[in-house]
């Protein structure tokens, strides 16, 4: 979003700085291309004829002090040189005194960007008879206000306006895209209530259009993953009565059952065992998608919800070895303590499941960039680098999981996606990787509390 701002601000600055610049050198020129410098040198037959009078009855001396009050004037001046070419004035501008002593006629001179915007000359004659020239300037607008000071702060000022007034503009033309991006962000983390501001679906443009089919789409998604989840449950739940009947029919066959028909009863419970640890593990995940009341939550101790883990898998597999390894000052997880050992649990029986004979299966908590990351490894083969992030949809398995369900070993693809649940619902993430000494290493990074 950050780059559709600043690209929507640049925009903005640009135009405005290039019209400035276009009004200014229109206003530069306004007067030529307007006739208005006509206007200005009309004026002039005045001045000479109040020259020429001046010079007549009083000389030079009187015509030099109404020069100097005629520099007073704050956007015209004038300018007398006698018939040897030299200035009654001292130190005339140097465009003046080209001007006078050029040999054109008497034609005005009009320079739109230099100092002197018009410049006119006549010939004024004294009682005498001598030959005076005067020559009338007409400074440019600019400079009278000093041109380099008017255009410094006139571009400042410019440049603050604008850059206040685009960054307003620019924020308020990306702020109903924010929002989008806020409610597709929440919708695609598990908030499937997340729905478009109800002034987005106001809009009459295509901001309007595109949040009112979003949330046609939120509406349809939440529906086919309601009922999905809703299927799983009902079956889940209808599937454990006849379940719970066969199991009671199994007791009853073993009553009159021959020796030889044993194994077979017990090939019929170890399957009916793994049906009903299969609809359980379903069941659970179902009602960790639809939980979203957290008023149970309280602060949890993941030291301690470790240790508990380890101990439970060091009593279940007493011919496995469990490490476990705190660092210090562990903070504690705002969050459900049996949802959090679950997660756990899963994690690290599939950790015992895989390890190879011999080995251990290694878990660690420590803080690591503001979170508090738990690793899990065992020293197993590994998985397929392409495998690794289908492990935490339902019902995935490794090949070498499959292969090992013969041996009475539970392996339905569930633990790793029930875990990744859990993670996800305490703001965590999961992350699978094989560990270049080989085995699976599974990382979390859960936040704190507060």
């Amino acid at each position: 979003m950050r780059g559709v701002f600043l690209k929507i601000y640049l925009a903005f600055m640009v135009t405005a700085l290039v019209t400035t610049a276009v009004t200014i050198t229109l206003a530069a020129y306004y007067r030529q291309w307007s006739n208005d410098s006509v206007n200005l040198i009309a004026p002039t037959g005045g001045y000479i004829s109040a020259a020429e009078l001046i010079l007549q009855q009083g000389g030079e001396p009187l015509l030099l002090e109404w020069l100097l009050r005629f520099e007073r004037h704050p956007s015209v001046n004038a300018y007398v040189f006698d018939d040897q070419g030299l200035s009654l004035l001292p130190d005339p501008p140097a465009t003046v005194v080209s001007y006078a002593l050029s040999a054109e006629s008497y034609e005005a001179q009009v320079s739109p960007l230099s100092r002197s915007e018009i410049l006119v000359k006549a010939p004024i004659e004294s009682a005498g008879g001598r030959v005076y020239l005067l020559v009338v300037e007409f400074m440019h607008p600019l400079v009278v206000f000093n041109l380099p000071a008017y255009l410094g702060w006139g571009l400042l000022a410019s440049f603050l306006i604008f850059a206040v007034w685009s960054l307003i503009l620019s924020g308020y033309l990306t702020r109903p895209v924010r929002f989008m991006q806020k409610t597709v962000q929440a919708f695609a983390s598990g908030d499937w209530h997340a729905r478009m501001d109800p002034r987005s679906l106001r809009r009459r443009d295509e901001l309007g259009e595109l949040s009112r089919e979003f949330n046609h789409m939120a509406g349809y998604i939440e529906r086919l993953i309601h009922d999905q989840k809703q299927l799983v449950s009902d079956v889940s739940h209808e599937l454990r009565s006849p379940l719970a009947r066969s199991t009671v029919a199994l007791e009853l066959a073993r009553l009159d059952a021959v020796p030889d028909q044993e194994e077979h009863l017990d090939r019929i419970e170890l399957e009916t065992q793994r049906l009903n640890e299969m609809i359980e593990d379903l069941l659970n995940m179902a009602k960790l998608d639809a939980q979203q009341d957290h008023s149970h939550w309280s602060d949890v101790h993941c030291d301690n919800v470790l240790q508990q883990v380890v101990d439970d898998a060091r009593f279940e597999h007493p011919d496995s070895e469990v490490n476990l390894t705190l660092g210090e000052g562990l903070p504690v997880i705002f969050g459900d303590r049996k949802l959090m050992k679950s997660a756990f649990e899963n994690i690290t029986r599939n950790a015992l499941l895989h390890t190879q004979e011999g080995t251990s299966v290694d878990l660690s908590a420590r803080m690591k960039n503001g979170l508090i990351r738990v690793v899990i490894r065992d020293h197993g083969p590994g998985v397929p680098e392409d495998k690794l992030n289908d492990l935490l949809r339902p019902f995935v398995r490794a090949e070498s999981a499959r292969e090992r369900l013969g041996q009475g070993h539970r392996g339905f693809g569930l633990g790793l996606a029930i875990a990744h649940r859990v993670v996800s619902h305490h703001r965590g993430q999961i992350t699978l990787r094989n560990h270049r000494d080989g085995g699976l290493m599974v990382t979390i990074d859960l936040p704190p509390a507060g």
